[in-house]
């Protein structure tokens, strides 16, 4: 199997003091001792004295010993990612009118520990007292910024197709694009389970788990809690490929977080229930529909009528240029305001509009991207009736 520069180089950390200390030991491949010199790991006469035992003894192989630290490292992955970004956001009702300039900073290591069981930590920049950023703001006269514990989760496959995690971990249900429920920056924690099995010709998937949002005394009735469950399946059809799914999102009483408050909700109880669907399709150039409606079942207070939220869009590749457009419209009460996407009008519920998306990807692991919103949010909030647009410019690398 061709071996990757990650690969690699993890093998040429384990390899480079034994190396160094017997250069003869054993032949390598160029491409390690190409990185070892590259790193200073060896010096140029080491280099060269390896090369020519590479070339004298072809048949030379690695200790036991040190396959199994080899194989070892071959479980530990490295990957991160960086965002810059540009922001200019205006309104006419006095919601965070700026241009700013902003970063957002992840590198996580991810481990397989057995051959069932999965481990992974990722530290990231950014506020730790939201949950839906991940940017920090270039405005504190080149202060040390903060960083904090963006994932933190042990994912078991305890049987074939049931995984078992807990800690804290990226959403585990199916969903499509657009944030509308959960913000993309959103990682939960509590407990999760998610079976996925053939049926037919399709892949149904299921989920449940339990998430804790605020553990309020020793008795965990009194927790503040969120309980989950979805089904989905995703399928093929005449040469269209198709997800569709059901979720419901139940909150424990006295989930009135003043954070969703501040963005609009007024009601105290929220079960949302929810169906997506996505199709994609090849009309010259690959298309992709997908919709989504939300309802809570549970909303109350005086605008407890201001229960639903929907979404239409479509999105295509052309190339290395990606495009998107959604239209959504989204009442008072229709979704959690602390944890639906948080640059749509500012977060706000009781708003509406567009998201215009265009990107390029220049290689790889490194692209440029721009997105428009275009809203406008209704009388009910504390901000009242207006226009809120931003425009964001992205240059993204992943390594």
């Amino acid at each position: 199997m061709k071996q990757t520069k990650l690969s690699a180089a993890i093998k040429a950390t384990l390899l480079g003091t034994s190396m160094a200390l017997a250069p003869a030991a054993f032949a390598v491949d160029k491409e390690l001792l190409d990185i070892l010199k590259a790193n200073g790991a060896i010096t140029e006469d080491q280099y060269t004295e390896l090369s020519m035992s590479n070339m004298m003894n072809k048949q030379s192989k690695p200790s036991d010993a040190m396959l199994k630290k080899m194989a070892w490292a071959g479980k530990i992955k490295v990957k991160g990612d960086l965002r810059v970004r540009n922001e200019n956001r205006s309104s006419s009702n006095g919601v965070s009118t700026k241009g700013r300039q902003r970063y957002r900073a992840r590198i996580g290591v991810y481990a397989d520990v057995t051959d069932n069981v999965k481990a992974g930590i990722r530290i990231s920049s950014g506020k730790n007292d939201t949950a839906t950023s991940t940017n920090e703001t270039m405005d504190d006269y080149f202060e040390k910024d903060d960083v904090g514990i963006d994932l933190a989760y042990i994912n078991w496959t305890a049987l074939s197709g049931l995984e078992l995690m807990g800690g804290k971990f990226k959403q585990p249900w199916q969903q499509v694009s657009g944030g509308m429920v959960w913000d993309g920056d959103l990682n939960p924690e509590g407990v999760a389970a998610r079976y996925t099995t053939q049926l037919g010709g399709a892949k149904v998937i299921t989920s449940a788990g339990v998430f804790s949002l605020d553990d309020n005394g020793s008795s965990s009735s009194e927790d503040e809690t969120i309980n989950f469950a979805q089904l989905a399946t995703q399928f093929k059809v005449a040469g269209a490929k198709s997800k569709f799914g059901v979720s419901v999102f139940d909150f424990s009483e006295g989930d009135n977080n003043p954070l969703a408050t501040a963005k609009g909700n007024d009601a105290t109880q929220f079960q949302l229930i929810e169906l997506f669907g996505e199709t994609s399709v090849d009309l010259g150039l690959p298309v992709k529909l997908y919709g989504h409606y939300v309802k809570n079942n549970d909303a109350d207070g005086v605008n407890s009528g201001e229960d639903t939220a929907w979404l239409l869009g479509v999105g295509t590749k052309m190339g290395k240029w990606k495009a998107s457009y959604d239209y959504r419209e989204v009442e008072l009460n229709s979704v959690f305001a602390a944890f639906n996407d948080s640059d749509f009008a500012d977060g706000y519920t009781d708003s509406e509009g567009s998201r215009w998306k265009l990107s390029y990807e220049i290689n790889k692991n490194f692209s440029v991207g721009t997105t428009y919103l275009d809203t406008e949010m209704g009388t009910l909030t504390s901000k009242g009736e207006g226009d809120v647009d931003t425009w964001q410019i992205d240059l993204k690398a992943k390594f």
